[in-house]
């Protein structure tokens, strides 16, 4: 039978005359944890040996390397009026403040490396922050940007390439905003190292604004849809707005005029849209003389995965991608009341067990972060624990 953990600890051996496991050796043990953050906490609290241990820099380096580098998914955002705000996926995980965050007074913008992008529906402010940690950092809005329909992303400083471990670099926030009076899309980036907004850039968009739906960042570009389906692109090293190649109107239509933007795994623009029950990837590929063009790279058909009871329910309700957790290579695909992740490197597919009213999603990836903030932030976690 398995030997529970306080005794491997040393702290009730199995055998009064048998020595503690070494230190190292222990540590290569704690390496094959599952990488959800509950997994780490819960060692934590065997005793201080096992405490420091899970706390040590180098040993969260190698546990995070163990793992690929790429942080478990948690859960989403799903802007939708009538579900919560934030639906966990990870067993063990429920951030109790987003719980009590209401839709009427945030909106969700994006999420990406431990960092949720949130702005207050009533005054604007923005919010940075980490559920895991509890730790917030609240933005003033950009100038002369009230009134105007907008999103943004939060993103690492330029220069830091340990994407598993993020909390402790600067960050950046760059926010679009558009006003379809005077046709003008404009763009500015906020530094957490300076504290302020940059100058605004901008770019005249007849009949067209910012759409909410969640962007995507390719390399150092960020792209965003706009409500007419044109794809504005905002390069952040030169601070300068443009249009993506246009993406065939004809075939937005065959999807309803539900996609999702995302990045590709070799590094381009990608696009998803479901016509029937077959999901479609595309790709924006430049050809040998330059011309740069949408490409269909794969169809999946849906019926060889989902439910016989759900293809039956594609009768009376559309099969809408929603989201996609660029960290762990899934798409969210929505079929009411229920949302389905699909991975598409092995084709796994699962349920997300909270069913209900659906809308774009922006998933939340993050490993472990030792600190007393997570115990105060994180009360589920206690519970948890304090159960077992």
């Amino acid at each position: 039978s398995p030997i529970p953990m306080d005794e491997l600890a040393g702290g009730r051996r199995r055998h009064a005359d048998s020595p503690p496991l070494p230190d190292d050796m222990l540590a290569e043990i704690l390496l094959l944890l599952p990488p959800e953050p509950i997994h780490l906490f819960r060692t934590s609290f065997v005793s201080k040996r096992w405490r420091g241990l899970v706390h040590d820099a180098r040993f969260l380096r190698r546990f995070r390397e163990f793992h690929g580098g790429t942080p478990p998914m948690l859960g989403f955002f799903n802007n939708h009026p009538r579900s919560p705000l934030f639906v966990p996926t990870s067993g063990g995980f429920a951030a109790s403040t987003a719980a009590k965050m209401s839709h009427d007074d945030w909106w969700a913008l994006h999420c990406r490396h431990g960092h949720a992008l949130l702005q207050n529906r009533r005054t604007g402010a923005i919010l940075v922050w980490d559920l895991v940690t509890g730790d917030q950092r609240h933005l003033p809005l950009p100038t002369r940007a009230q009134e105007w329909s907008c999103n943004g992303a939060v993103l690492c400083a330029a220069g830091h390439a340990d994407h598993g471990d993020c909390r402790s670099c600067p960050f950046l926030v760059a926010y679009v905003f558009s006003r379809e009076r005077n046709s003008v899309t404009s763009a500015c980036t906020y530094s957490s190292e300076t504290g302020v907004w940059s100058e605004l850039t901008s770019i005249v968009l007849p009949f067209a604004s910012v759409d909410v739906k969640p962007m995507a960042l390719v390399g150092n570009t960020l792209y965003c849809l706009l409500d007419n389906y044109n794809i504005l692109e905002f390069d952040l090293d030169n601070h300068r707005l443009g249009l993506a190649q246009k993406f065939p109107r004809d075939a937005i239509g065959s999807y309803h005029d539900h996609i999702v933007i995302m990045p590709t795994e070799d590094g381009r623009l990608g696009l998803a849209g479901v016509e029937g029950l077959n999901l479609h990837l595309w790709s924006l590929m430049a050809s040998i003389d330059g011309l740069v063009t949408w490409t269909h790279e794969r169809v999946i058909d849906l019926e060889n995965f989902l439910a016989p009871e759900v293809v039956a329910a594609t009768f009376n309700f559309w099969v809408e991608p929603i989201g996609f957790a660029e960290d762990a290579g899934v798409i969210f695909i929505y079929v009411h009341p229920s949302v389905y992740m699909i991975h598409l490197k092995s084709m796994q597919i699962e349920e997300v067990p909270e069913k209900g009213n659906y809308s774009s999603i922006l998933p939340y990836t993050s490993f472990y972060a030792p600190g007393t903030a997570i115990v105060s932030n994180v009360v589920h976690f206690t519970l948890i624990w304090s159960a077992l």
